[in-house]
């Protein structure tokens, strides 16, 4: 991996898109994919409010990423221009020490891996921060002092196999299913107060496994919705849960394509926009619009088309 200090944050405004926010970490591939780093972003009171992914950290929660990637894993809070990281809360040693998805409580005995972090996505929640940990299959509520509460720890689940798909991941002809982890990677407030939880699952992203979890305090984790597949965000408009489909047939298929599917509040649903989306990994709704983040595996060189915020009126998905 590359390390450096490429990371930044940018605002589009009038059509023109400007770096409010640079300096930090960031990480891909000699050949620019598989890139890491800033996930998500808040701004809150003039400072930048940002989670930094890490999926590289060892039993002991420590990466190999340098200097440069000293604040990998961590939810940072920074002033404007160019980044001052003051960090808030450290992912990965909390998997390191805690590990909710194996250890005691609520994910006991759940058979996934001993140490893995990967903080993915955050929204404001009761004075602090809700997070979900891609890798470390939970939902933490980081409160305003830095004291952490695991919030929910998503189970595993048992996909069958077909035999194209276990020649596709290169797993033996004689086994007929794979414990799937949940891998959560979105989270948002829904308008009845409790949080909702979008996973992307693990290999082989097989159709129609992702679920949609409610999280409310005083109530175990619940599924509010299923049937999706490699769910990348969520959003509500008004009462309506918007959901992002990275890869609206599996990320195995390459052809794929993205899909916006809205769930009304008694279950029935429609996908809205199944055309143009390739890989969309970001969803917000304000304004009258829905943005979505287009063309997310694409780096910004080269030929082909990169990254691109897309916008369509609330309308359309009412």
């Amino acid at each position: 991996m590359c390390v450096g200090l490429s990371g930044a944050i940018s605002r589009i405004a009038g059509g023109a898109t400007t770096r409010v926010v640079t300096g930090l970490w960031s990480g891909a591939r000699p050949d620019r994919h598989e890139a890491q780093g800033p996930a998500d972003v808040l701004v809150r009171g003039g400072r930048y409010f940002v989670l930094l992914q890490d999926a590289s950290i060892d039993r002991r929660g420590f990466n190999a990423l340098g200097p440069d990637g000293a604040t990998a894993g961590d939810l940072i809070s920074t002033p404007p221009g160019r980044a001052a990281p003051a960090v808030i809360f450290n992912f990965a040693a909390f998997e390191a020490a805690r590990n909710p998805d194996r250890g005691a409580g609520p994910g006991a005995k759940l058979g996934n891996p001993p140490i893995d972090s990967d903080p993915y996505a955050f929204t404001a929640y009761r004075g602090g921060f809700a997070v979900v940990d891609a890798a470390g299959n939970d939902l933490l509520w980081v409160k305003s002092d830095g004291e952490v509460s695991v919030l929910a720890v998503f189970p595993v689940q048992r996909v069958p196999l077909t035999p194209a798909v276990r020649r596709r991941i290169g797993v033996p002809a004689s086994l007929r299913s794979i414990a799937v982890q949940s891998v959560p990677t979105c989270v948002a407030v829904g308008p009845d107060g409790a949080l909702y939880v979008g996973e992307l699952t693990g290999v082989p992203f097989a159709r129609g496994t992702a679920r949609v979890w409610r999280v409310a305090p005083g109530e175990p984790p619940a599924v509010y919705a299923s049937g999706f597949t490699n769910i990348a965000d969520l959003a509500f408009a008004g009462k309506n849960l918007l959901v992002l489909e990275l890869a609206a047939r599996g990320l195995l298929d390459r052809s794929s394509r993205g899909a916006l599917v809205r769930v009304a509040p008694g279950g029935a649903r429609a996908v809205v926009v199944d055309r143009g989306l390739v890989h969309p990994t970001g969803l917000a709704v304000g304004n009258g619009s829905v943005y979505v983040s287009n063309y997310g595996f694409s780096p910004g060189t080269g030929p082909g088309p990169h990254g691109q915020v897309v916008s369509l009126p609330l309308s359309a998905v009412s």
